[in-house]
């Protein structure tokens, strides 16, 4: 198996380096997403706070968190080495490596400090799960990590497969990106790797998983086609 390979995603040196532009373009607000999700930190973690970012994939949040944020201390994990690469010189020509520590694997792979993080993010990650205790073991996991009353923020597709009213927003969101870009070839690409790799969720399911790992789902705060995003709390 091509080792640069998983769960249909390339993540060597050449596609982590395009990756930025690609999600933008292929993600309806995901800029807003994260602005959101940075003003929503702010507005809860205190000026100290330590702050782990599961997927931290090119630097994108640890970036945007350190520069919100001075004082907070962020963990970064990443199970792609070239990703990792491009986060590491991101953040040293920001001169943020004092405060900013990457850590390479998935989530589960490699040991975290219990209890000790006032949050974490799981942005468009939980998703490439398959809900055959994977899913599961991944929240329980991120909430081990988590100071008791700490937050998680959570963002991936949801719904029911077959189900109406998901297949009519993954529909448009199709629909979107072949008017919205220039190669349809890579839009057929693109929507055949989320039909086969992505595992959504219903809103029923996702949140008996939460409450299975010690968490208390929250309000929703970013909706973009069947892709959302909500705050949750460990009990």
């Amino acid at each position: 198996m091509d080792e640069t390979l998983a769960n249909g995603v390339r993540y060597d040196a050449r596609h982590a380096a395009a990756y930025s532009a690609k999600i933008r373009a292929l993600i309806p607000g995901y800029e807003l997403l994260h602005q959101l999700s940075t003003e929503l930190l702010l507005a809860t973690l205190p000026a100290s706070a330590r702050v782990l970012v599961a997927g931290s994939g090119t630097g994108e949040e640890l970036l945007r968190y350190a520069v919100a944020a001075p004082s907070w201390q962020l963990s970064g994990i990443e199970p792609s080495a070239d990703m990792n690469a491009l986060a590491l010189a991101r953040c040293e020509e920001a001169g943020l490596l004092g405060r900013v520590q990457l850590l390479p694997g998935k989530v589960g792979e490699q040991p975290l400090p219990a209890a000790s993080f006032d949050a974490a993010t799981s942005l468009l990650v939980l998703h490439f799960l398959p809900d055959d205790g994977s899913k599961a073991a991944y929240l329980q996991t991120l909430a081990a990590a988590l100071r008791p009353g700490g937050v998680l923020l959570l963002a991936d597709l949801g719904g029911e497969r077959g189900e109406a009213g998901f297949e009519q927003l993954f529909e448009a969101w199709y629909q979107q990106q072949c008017r919205s870009q220039t190669r349809r070839d890579r839009v057929e690409l693109d929507f055949a790797h989320l039909r086969q790799h992505v595992y959504p969720l219903s809103a029923a399911r996702r949140a008996a998983l939460l409450q299975q790992a010690g968490l208390v789902p929250g309000p929703e705060y970013w909706r973009a086609f069947g892709l959302a995003a909500l705050l949750a709390r460990k009990a």
